[in-house]
């Protein structure tokens, strides 16, 4: 019993110095779930992880991690890429930045293929048929001015033209 409560006291001890939005909903699963979630509800194949992604999602966070993309016009690059930001917060969460995307779905017009009464290309991005591979990353800004979200995807979606799915 003494051993057990010692093994306890450790735990609690190492728990209590870990932010608790490392512990929940950020881990490649999470967001693979509410990725895939969507995806199976329009038909299309659900996406893997990738560490060579979410490795380039970690560098693109790291150098916006002081700025906190204040003022950042976003180049284009030959992955696809969103990005959530949520100011103020320490606990915004992989998880919740893809609900967020996939929220962004009542303001696609599959008919005319476009964005309606609002954007919807991180929507259209997480459903895009022809993408496979995501990796994605978390960061919260110096000074907790906010969390930012980035994933990466292969091959990218929001192709001119082309629907999604």
């Amino acid at each position: 019993m003494e051993t057990v409560q010692k093994i306890l006291v450790v735990l609690i001890n190492i728990l209590s110095v870990i932010p608790l939005g490392s512990l929940a909903q950020n881990s490649p699963e999470d967001y693979l779930a509410v990725h895939n979630a969507e995806r199976e509800n329009v038909g299309v194949w659900p996406l893997k992880w990738d560490p060579y992604l979410e490795e380039q999602a970690q560098h693109f966070l790291d150098k916006h991690k002081q700025d906190c993309m204040k003022g950042v016009a976003l180049a284009h690059v030959s992955i696809g890429r969103n990005i959530a930001l949520k100011k103020g917060s320490k606990s915004f969460t992989g998880f919740d930045a893809v609900k967020t995307w996939v929220a962004q779905k009542k303001y696609y017009n599959h008919i005319s293929n476009s964005c309606v009464g609002g954007e919807c290309r991180g929507y259209t991005q997480v459903v895009w048929e022809t993408t496979t591979v995501v990796g994605c990353a978390r960061v919260i800004c110096d000074n907790f001015a906010g969390t930012i979200v980035c994933c990466d995807y292969e091959p990218p979606g929001n192709i001119p033209a082309l629907r999604p799915y």
